[in-house]
């Protein structure tokens, strides 16, 4: 196969920046599994992608995108900022690469559709860094509804504080995001609508603590998220007619109560970000991953959020 060395698919790191570092270093354990060989680093800043290449021993390094294609190269991890989420992932998917783009893919839902398109013609894998969907406790929760379901409301926090280059992105794409689409990993497709969006702190022309209410199918949803408390908080409480579910994402836990009394819930699986880029891996393979996040969810998910900026900004 094209890309591929003895079974290992050959892939590309685009952005050089904390979180593509993270995923250097995912990918290489990965590389010792017999998954991978990371191949190259690119970013539009040379010093930095030469700094990463020669800390993880990546053979080569450069700043124009076109090289992943150019040097035949099937898989590119693309996790540059926000604003060039798309155009980057347009560059490499037109050319036949298969791309894992970090959330939220786009700040404009048309831009995934023509994402999805794209894929589609080319036939290559594209798929979202949806991370928090192979964290072990959302798994634990899913599993939880499926025994206690439906859910009758969820409300979900994800409060920390944001390094000032992310600021200039709106919160709702930048933390929301990801409760967003747990809300679709949880509950599945459904019928919604913005019922109310609250800001709760605004100010040096941004919003950093934001609430918005959602009616999803017959489950009412909370988001709450804030970007400058200094301490890190990644909750989301469930509500069903017979339980209470609480899963607590810092501290890898699940609690759930009825009637009988307390009870903890197991959440124990390997690194989120191993996980989903083992999942990408495998797709890339020809394996099919169930609970693998498309670009359909992710478009979905922009939908939603440009549905709550919108009202935030009014």
């Amino acid at each position: 196969m094209w890309g591929v060395i003895l079974g290992r698919v050959r892939v590309a790191v685009v952005g050089a920046g904390a979180w593509g570092r993270n995923i250097v270093r995912a990918l290489k354990e990965l590389e010792g599994e017999g998954l991978v060989r990371v191949e190259a680093v690119a970013d539009a800043d040379e010093s930095r992608a030469k700094k990463l290449a020669v800390e993880f021993n990546i053979p080569t390094y450069f700043t124009d995108v076109l090289e992943v294609a150019a040097r035949g190269i099937s898989a590119a991890i693309v996790a540059v900022s926000i604003d060039q989420l798309t155009p980057v992932s347009r560059l490499l998917i037109d050319r036949g690469v298969h791309v894992f783009v970090e959330k939220p893919v786009s700040l404009v839902s048309d831009d995934v559709l023509e994402l999805i398109k794209l894929a589609r013609s080319t036939g290559v894998v594209v798929q979202p860094g949806f991370i928090v969907r192979f964290d072990p406790v959302a798994k634990a929760v899913k599993e939880l509804l499926e025994i206690y379901g439906p859910a009758k409301y969820i409300t979900f926090k994800r409060l920390s504080r944001r390094p000032e280059h992310r600021r200039k992105f709106p919160i709702v794409y930048d933390l929301m995001i990801h409760d967003i689409d747990l809300t679709r990993y949880f509950l599945g497709r459904r019928r919604w609508r913005v019922l109310s969006v609250n800001v709760i702190e605004f100010k040096d022309g941004a919003t950093h603590t934001l609430e918005a209410v959602v009616e999803y199918g017959q489950t009412l949803i909370t988001y709450i998220a804030d970007g400058l408390l200094p301490v890190k908080i990644r909750e989301v409480d469930v509500v069903t007619e017979e339980v209470f579910i609480r899963g607590n994402f810092r501290d890898r836990e699940v609690i759930a109560e009825t009637p009988d009394g307390r009870r903890r819930h197991e959440a124990r699986g390997d690194e989120p970000l191993k996980e989903e880029l083992r999942t990408f891996i495998k797709r890339i393979k020809g394996l099919e991953v169930s609970e693998a996040p498309t670009l359909e969810d992710a478009y979905e998910a922009v939908r939603i959020a440009e549905e709550i900026f919108k009202l935030e900004t009014q």
